[in-house]
C-alpha cells in the first residue's frame, strides 16, 4: 500500500509537467500562479529532510526520502522555469516566494539542530512543519480562486493538479486511518475536502474553459483593426496634404 502512496504521490509532484510543456512552447507563463510550485518545493524540503538520517532513525523512511528528493528535483526545474518566462511582476512575486520558503526550511533546520538535541522533538518540529506544508500543498491550486470566479475560466487552473492532490489525499488519509497515525491523518484529513473544492469549482466552470483566450483573441483583433483603420486615414490625410501642396504650387506659378 505504501509503495502505491508514493506512486501517487510522484505523479502530484510531476503533475506541473503538463503546465510548463505549454509554458515553454508559448514562452510565457500567462496567468499561471507559481504559489504552488514554491509550497510544494517547501513541501519536499520539508519531508527529504524528515527521511534523512538526520532526523530519522537511519533509514527508515527511505521511501519517503526518495520520493520527496525527487520531488524537490521536479520542483526546482519548474520553478526555474516560471522564473525564466514569466513577465516582471509574477517573476518577482515568485522570488520572493521562494526566499521566504527557504528562510523558514532553514530557520526549521537550524531550530531542529542547534535548539533540539534528542531525535523526538527533532521529529515533532520538522513533522508538524511538513503537516501545515501538506495542507497549504492541497489547497495552494486554489490560489487561483479569485480569478477562476472574476473571468468564470478555469484556464490557468490546472485539472490534473487538482485530481492528483485529491488522490494523494485520500490514500494517505485512509493510510493514516487504519495505520492510526495522527501525523499521516490530520493533514490529508484537511487536504480531501480542499482538493474536492478544487475539483468542484472546475467542474462549475468548466465549459468556460477558453473565455478568456477567445477575450483576449477579439481584443487583439478589434486592436489590429483600429491600427489599420488608423494608418489608413493616416496616408488618406498625407495624400490631401500632399495634393494641397501640389495645388498651391501650381497657383503661385500661374500667377
Amino acid at each position: 500500500m505504501f509503495d502505491t502512496g508514493s506512486v501517487i504521490s510522484l505523479l502530484l509532484y510531476g503533475a506541473p509537467i503538463i503546465t510548463f510543456r505549454r509554458v515553454i512552447r508559448k514562452r510565457t507563463t500567462e496567468d499561471f500562479s507559481g504559489f504552488p510550485y514554491a509550497v510544494a518545493l517547501f513541501n519536499c524540503l520539508l519531508y527529504t529532510y524528515y527521511a534523512s538520517p538526520l532526523i530519522s532513525n537511519k533509514w527508515d523512511n527511505l521511501v519517503v526520502l526518495v520520493v520527496n528528493a525527487i520531488g524537490l528535483v521536479l520542483e526546482c526545474c519548474f520553478i526555474s522555469i516560471y522564473i525564466f518566462f514569466a513577465p516582471v511582476k509574477p517573476k518577482r512575486v515568485m522570488v520572493r516566494l521562494l526566499v521566504t520558503v527557504l528562510m523558514v526550511f532553514g530557520s526549521i533546520g537550524i531550530s531542529s539542530v542547534l535548539a533540539m538535541h534528542d531525535r523526538k522533538h527533532k521529529k515533532m518540529l520538522v513533522g508538524t512543519a511538513g503537516m501545515v506544508a501538506t495542507v497549504i500543498l492541497y489547497g495552494s491550486p486554489l490560489s487561483t480562486i479569485r480569478m477562476v470566479v472574476k473571468t468564470k475560466s478555469v484556464e490557468f487552473m490546472p485539472l490534473n493538479l487538482s485530481v492528483f492532490s485529491f488522490l494523494c489525499s485520500a490514500f494517505w488519509l485512509a493510510y493514516g486511518a487504519l495505520s492510526r497515525d495522527i501525523v499521516v491523518m490530520a493533514p490529508n484529513f484537511v487536504g480531501l475536502p480542499l482538493a474536492s473544492a478544487q475539483m468542484i469549482i472546475y467542474w462549475i466552470y468548466r465549459r468556460n474553459k477558453n473565455q478568456k483566450l477567445q477575450t483576449k483573441n477579439i481584443e487583439a483583433g478589434i486592436i489590429e483593426t483600429v491600427m489599420e483603420i488608423s494608418s489608413v486615414e493616416d496616408i488618406s490625410r498625407t495624400d490631401q496634404k500632399i495634393k494641397s501642396d501640389l495645388d498651391h504650387d501650381i497657383e503661385i506659378q500661374s500667377k
